[in-house]
């Protein structure tokens, strides 16, 4: 029997150390050392050089109508291997020399052959570890007999009590029918309830032999199988741009190829003619680059030439950085088959003063017809996302000899808007400002989230971050209705470099809206036509619109305490909230009212919602 699984969700979110459930079972994917050498090769040099990996592979593909081995798929292991029958409700600890091609595990002691189904409480630790839970010594821990403690066998049921009508953990109990020892479920995940009957972490994964474990001296807990605490993974995407020729285009091997003598002439060769190409691979060899790098510093020095070349600089390996470089350079003469842009107008013609007013706080609208993203996993925390030195890596303890990671490569299409960079400063200038989100700083270096919430918003959290993110929730929620995608299919990615971060060459304030969903829905140009004047403009006003007014309002607008960790201030599954797949920050960090403003803090576009108002108000009496 085949289990099915997206090549996507090989990443997230069933990849490395997950738990997936399947038509009644529940599995774990083993680490990507157990891929062998299978698995399609995926080019993303960038990525690489900042992960410090040789390369990336996808997860091995099994064309869904073809016949293949059992060994010839992803590798998943059966977690938890304690089971039990939904009939008998007699518990079985599974073994691998238990398992049988094609087939589910089966109740030996019930007629009919019953699936056995997963026990639903397992057992983590905070360095990543995951268990069993000992269930032959929980049944046994109330017992107040030293000999039945002692008990060896393996006779237990998982069994519902009667007459206790709460319906809670205490009317379910593991007993054991040899000794007649058993125990409820009443406080199994509180704090300590494993280490009080001397359970300690077995510091290994459920793929991993027992010779495998390592030790470790944290104390576990036990949880849902399904519980958000069990997987962290740790992502990294990067947005395949042609070359990162802004970035590089003086460092020592760029400068060698400019001067060198087939370097010129290649400027004035027609890249669609076979000279082009043959001078391009000379060279590449010549230098030790890629045919791609050369093409890109061909295309650089073209742009520099026609005067279009952008100012913005990048450092090389920041991926940011060369993104928002890429984007704000116009391509449009070149075709490439990963990264095509088009500059376009947000307004083409300020009619009113609602238009003009929007146009003046909106820099650049860039159309991506054509983008190609490659998101990797490294790795993953349990309990809690941790610091890195508590990441589990997908490799796990095969890193000296699997020196790459697992990811997938998807196309799509995308929006890339940024805001006037005069005006934002002014605006995160006021004080107002400034010590809302202050507030939020304050809660979010209180919380455990910090160290994945740092990697996008820097070292400081400015306002720009919220604002960007903010406005790029309500664009995915308001391009859902118009372009055609349904919102888990629209990613968001944001550009709110600081001037107080060290890691940024020059201020960014801009996101991307873009559809690399790899999955049967595929780049329709859906919204990349939405990105088209007059239709953006509407768009962007619609959504401030819907920002103005909340269905909980006027709780959540007045709200400074909202998800988890109290991350959000004026932010529901109302209005601002999207899938979790499309938010890079897990749905942290959002606040409309740095959108729209109210009567005490100033919205970055309140007085375009203020004109947009008054016109409103003008047409209705002229109607009257």
């Amino acid at each position: 029997m085949q289990r099915k699984i997206r090549q996507s969700q090989t990443i997230v979110p069933f990849g490395v150390g997950a738990i997936f459930d399947v038509q009644g079972e529940s599995l774990v994917a083993c680490d990507i050392f157990r891929w062998g050498a299978r698995g399609e090769r995926i080019q993303s040099d960038r990525l690489a050089t900042a992960l410090g990996v040789s390369g990336f592979r996808s997860a091995p593909a099994v064309a869904s109508n073809a016949w293949a081995a059992p060994s010839a798929g992803v590798p998943y292991a059966r977690f938890p291997a304690w089971l039990f029958c939904q009939k008998c409700r007699r518990m079985t600890r599974w073994t691998r020399a238990l398992e049988q091609a094609d087939k589910v595990p089966v109740c030996s002691y019930c007629p009919g052959k019953k699936q056995l189904v997963p026990m639903r409480w397992i057992q983590i630790c905070p360095n990543g570890h995951m268990d069993d839970l000992d269930w032959k010594r929980w049944a046994h821990s109330r017992n107040a007999d030293p000999e039945a403690r002692q008990c060896q066998k393996e006779n237990l049921f998982f069994e519902s009590v009667t007459g206790k009508g709460s319906g809670g953990l205490d009317t379910l109990q593991v007993h054991c029918h040899s000794c007649h020892s058993r125990r409820n479920l009443m406080g199994i995940t509180s704090k300590g309830s494993l280490k009080s009957i001397g359970v300690t972490c077995s510091g290994r994964q459920p793929w991993q032999r027992w010779g495998e474990r390592v030790d470790c001296e944290e104390i576990p807990i036990a949880v849902q199988r399904g519980a958000s605490n069990v997987y962290f993974p740790l992502v990294h995407s990067s947005i395949e741009i042609p070359s990162a020729s802004r970035s590089d285009s003086e460092s020592e091997k760029a400068l060698a190829i400019k001067a060198d003598d087939f370097f010129r002439p290649l400027l004035g060769v027609s890249e669609d003619g076979p000279m082009f190409n043959m001078m391009v691979d000379t060279l590449a060899d010549k230098h030790a680059a890629t045919p791609g790098y050369v093409r890109g510093l061909v295309r650089d020095e073209k742009q520099r030439e026609s005067g279009k070349a952008t100012a913005v600089e990048a450092t090389p390996g920041d991926l940011l950085g060369e993104e928002w470089a890429a984007f704000l350079t116009e391509l449009d003469n070149f075709d490439d088959p990963h990264f095509r842009t088009r500059h376009v107008e947000l307004v083409q013609t300020a009619k009113s003063e609602v238009a003009a007013l929007l146009a003046d706080r909106v820099d650049r609208v860039v159309l991506a017809d054509r983008l190609r993203e490659v998101r990797a996993l490294e790795g993953f925390h349990r309990v809690t996302p941790a610091r890195r030195d508590k990441l589990v890596p997908a490799a796990l303890n095969h890193k000296a000899s699997v020196n790459w990671l697992p990811a997938i490569d998807v196309r799509g299409e995308g929006i890339f808007l940024s805001l006037d960079e005069g005006r934002l400063s002014r605006w995160e200038e006021e004080p107002v400002v400034r010590a809302r989100v202050l507030e939020l700083e304050k809660r979010m270096d209180a919380s455990f989230m910090e160290s994945r919430l740092r990697e996008h918003t820097g070292p400081v959290l400015e306002p720009r971050y919220v604002l960007l993110h903010t406005l790029a929730h309500l664009l995915i929620r308001r391009l859902a209705f118009e372009s055609g995608y349904a919102s888990t299919s629209l990613r968001e990615r944001v550009y709110a470099r600081s001037a107080a971060d060290p890691a940024a060459t020059s201020k960014q304030a801009g996101i991307l809206i873009y559809t690399a969903a790899g999955d049967s829905e595929g780049t329709l140009g859906g919204l990349v036509r939405q990105g088209e004047a007059p239709q953006l403009q509407n768009t962007v006003l619609e959504a401030l619109q819907d920002a103005m007014w909340c269905s909980s309002d006027p709780l959540c607008s007045e709200n400074l305490a909202s998800t988890f960790a109290s991350l959000n201030f004026a932010a529901c599954h109302a209005c601002s909230l999207v899938a979790e797949t499309s938010c890079e920050s897990g749905n942290y960090l959002l606040d409309r009212v740095l959108v729209v403003g109210n009567e005490k803090v100033p919205g970055y576009f309140q007085e375009v919602l203020d004109a947009a108002v008054f016109a409103a108000g003008e047409r209705i009496r002229g109607l009257l």
